[in-house]
C-alpha cells in the first residue's frame, strides 16, 4: 500500500508539472501575441482638427510648399475638410475656397507633384457643388495644361485606379452640358485618342453620363 501511495504522489506530481509547463508556454504565446499587436498598430493620425488648424497656419504663413505637403491625400479626408454633410452642416474649412485656389497656385512645388497628389485625391471622388466643384474644375486645368505628365502619372497606376479618377474628373449632375463634352474631347485629343487614357477616360464619361441619367 505505501508504495502504491507513493506511485500515485509521483503520478501526480508530474501531471501537475506538466500544467504548470503548459499553461506558461501558452501564456507566454499569448504575451508574445499581444505584444506583437502592439507593436503592429499603426500611428494614429492627426485629428481633423489638427490638421485643419495645421493647413490654416500654413496658409496664413503664405508656406505654399508645406501646405501642398500637408494638404489632403485621398478624397475621403479632403471631402471631411473641404465638403459639405447634409446632416452634419459646413466641414472645418468649407469656407476656406483660398485654401483650394494656394494649392494649385503654389510656385514652390513642381506641376508633376500637385498633379500626382490631385490625381490620388480624385480616385474614388465624388462631385459635389463648392470646393468639390472648383477643386475638380481646377484639376482638369491641371491635366488640360499637362498632359503627358498625366498620362504618366496615370499610366503608372492600376487601371481601376486610373478609371476612378477620370469617373471624378467628369462627374457632374448636368455630363452632356456642352462645356461637358467639349472638355471630353479636348483631353481625348491631348491624351491621344488611341492611348490607353483616353479609353479610360470615354469608358467613365459614358458610365457617369448612364449614373445621372438613373438619378
Amino acid at each position: 500500500m505505501k508504495l502504491n501511495f507513493t506511485t500515485i504522489h509521483v503520478t501526480n506530481l508530474a501531471l501537475c508539472l506538466g500544467l504548470f509547463v503548459a499553461v506558461s508556454c501558452n501564456s507566454s504565446e499569448l504575451e508574445h501575441k499581444s505584444n506583437a499587436q502592439v507593436s503592429n498598430t499603426p500611428i494614429v493620425q492627426d485629428s481633423l482638427e489638427q490638421k485643419a488648424t495645421k493647413l490654416t497656419e500654413l496658409y496664413n504663413s503664405k508656406n505654399c510648399k508645406e501646405f501642398v505637403n500637408a494638404f489632403p491625400n485621398n478624397f475621403q479626408e479632403f471631402n471631411q475638410l473641404y465638403g459639405y454633410d447634409d446632416e452634419k452642416g459646413a466641414r472645418i474649412l468649407y469656407s476656406k475656397p483660398e485654401h483650394i485656389t494656394y494649392f494649385f497656385d503654389c510656385s514652390e512645388v513642381s506641376s508633376l507633384e500637385k498633379l500626382k497628389k490631385a490625381i490620388e485625391i480624385g480616385i474614388n471622388g465624388k462631385w459635389d457643388a463648392d470646393l468639390i466643384g472648383m477643386f475638380q474644375d481646377r484639376v482638369f486645368n491641371l491635366v488640360k495644361d499637362h498632359p503627358n505628365e498625366a498620362k504618366e502619372t496615370l499610366n503608372n497606376l492600376p487601371d481601376e485606379k486610373a478609371a476612378s479618377f477620370w469617373y471624378f474628373l467628369f462627374d457632374s449632375p448636368h455630363p452632356n452640358d456642352k462645356e461637358i463634352v467639349k472638355r471630353v474631347d479636348l483631353l481625348n485629343n491631348l491624351l491621344g485618342k488611341s492611348s490607353k487614357q483616353s479609353k479610360l477616360l470615354s469608358e467613365q464619361y459614358q458610365k457617369v453620363r448612364v449614373d445621372w441619367e438613373e438619378h
